[in-house]
């Protein structure tokens, strides 16, 4: 940047270069703090004020209007009425959109506002960008208890009333989990959209439209009374002896019991259980290897490295059984309508389900009610209580360290320690099972 003091006869006569050159104006006057002269490598000259936006503390430029449709003595004045706007705690830019909204009649206005609809069309973009697995039971619950009440409302519109309406009708349904999953979901979904015009990634997106939420209107409401908050359910050890021994052809179908024995046997996730891939698993070196963009993603410490999860002979021999009913698909636990698709959790929860609370005929005793995430709770408590340290339980399910010396420094990957204990546990789970059953 050059400064130089501005005159017609230097702007008339400065000639473009290869890149962006920009000529300050050496003028002693405060009000013309910033005030320059820009001109592009095509020749295209116009005055702009450099300055600090008082809302995000950043750099940014302002176009006063470009040479010579505007005189040097014009531009200035430009200038000084941009500073006059900065001098308010103001940004010029920010100021200008809300004069040209504001311009607007009633009708404009509303038309230029985003829907609900838009709103969530968005927010799931950014989720899915993120790579959140929440994102397809954000859709799903959309589609299915907010957008029949409210998608076509424009934001700005949306209520208190209209959320709590939203949450009693599912509280009634006797589904107070969901009432308050909704819940969150909506409150996540309009804070992106308050903060969404600031966002890096949003701000400068021409197809967002403004959805002008001035305050989020589910912050006044209050979750749903009967959720279990903390979850705590896990099975004991003569739970899971009799649950292997149980599952099978005549409780559910052979892959999601195969399901259950793996997420006992290794403590993973139940979807990284389910979408894990022939590919994954190394035979020889006996390494399950779990790509970073299929670990869960939380906060700002996102998972960048791939999750190493030793496997034994034991896991061998379930897996031999998992290629019995996979057919040729990579996954393991392919859908059984698209083998180009990994089954899904709602498949295992709903078979879990049914082994839980026998129908019809069935002279099978009901089993404990659980959720497959219960299992992983399981694994973590039993490996416990077995005598598998707690540093090396957690690195084998993958969990992050929060302290400073784990998330900058710590890159040792535990692989011998997570061997041992993995080893300890499968050797520990064969015995109560055939204690119980040769299933295995």
């Amino acid at each position: 940047m050059i400064k130089t003091g501005l005159t017609d006869r230097l702007i008339k006569n400065a000639k473009a270069g290869t890149n962006t050159i920009r000529l300050r104006d050496n003028s002693s006057d405060p009000a013309l703090k910033g005030f320059m002269l820009q001109i592009l490598p095509s020749g295209l000259k116009t005055f702009v004020i450099s300055y600090t936006s008082p809302e995000s503390g950043k750099r940014r430029f302002i176009k006063l209007g470009t040479y010579p449709a505007i005189s040097l003595k014009e531009g200035r004045e430009a200038a000084r009425q941009t500073r006059q706007i900065l001098d308010k705690g103001l940004d010029p830019i920010s100021y200008a959109e809300q004069l040209k909204f504001d311009a607007l009649t009633q009708k404009e206005r509303l038309e230029k506002l985003g829907t609900v609809d838009d709103l969530f069309k968005f927010y799931l973009i950014d989720l899915e960008m993120d790579l959140k697995r929440s994102a397809k039971q954000v859709k799903s619950i959309y589609f299915r208890d907010i957008e029949p009440c409210i998608g076509h409302l424009k934001c700005s519109e949306v209520t208190t009333a209209h959320v709590i309406d939203i949450i009693a009708t599912i509280e009634n349904r006797g589904a107070p989990t969901l009432a308050n999953r909704t819940r969150s979901y909506l409150r996540a979904a309009f804070t992106f959209g308050q903060h969404c015009k600031s966002s890096p990634r949003w701000n400068k997106n021409k197809e967002r439209p403004d959805f002008n939420i001035s305050i989020n209107p589910v912050i006044d409401t209050k979750k749903a009374p009967g959720e279990n908050r903390v979850a705590n359910n896990y099975l004991s050890k003569v739970d899971v002896s009799r649950l292997w021994g149980e599952i099978g052809v005549d409780a559910m179908s052979p892959d999601m019991a195969l399901a259950i024995k793996l997420l006992i046997s290794t403590g993973q996730r139940v979807e990284e259980v389910l979408s894990a891939t022939w590919s994954e698993f190394d035979r020889q070196e006996l390494l399950w290897t779990i790509p970073a963009e299929r670990r869960k993603n939380r906060g700002k410490n996102k998972s960048k490295e791939p999750h190493l999860v030793p496997i034994t002979e034991f896991h061998l021999r379930i897996l031999d059984e998992i290629r019995q009913y996979s057919g040729n698909s990579r996954f393991l636990f392919p859908h059984h309508l698209d083998n180009s698709k990994p089954r899904t959790s709602d498949s295992l929860s709903q078979a879990v389900y049914r082994f839980c609370s026998p129908q019809g005929k069935s002279k099978r005793a009901p089993f404990p009610k659980f959720a497959p995430r219960d299992l992983r709770r399981t694994w973590k408590t039993l490996s416990g209580s077995i005598g598998i340290g707690l540093e090396v339980r957690n690195k084998i399910q993958g969990h992050a360290f929060q302290d400073i010396g784990s998330i900058h420094y710590d890159r040792y990957d535990y692989l011998k320690e997570k061997r041992l204990g993995i080893k300890q546990w499968t050797d520990w789970l064969e015995t109560i099972i055939n204690n119980k059953s040769d299933v295995l």
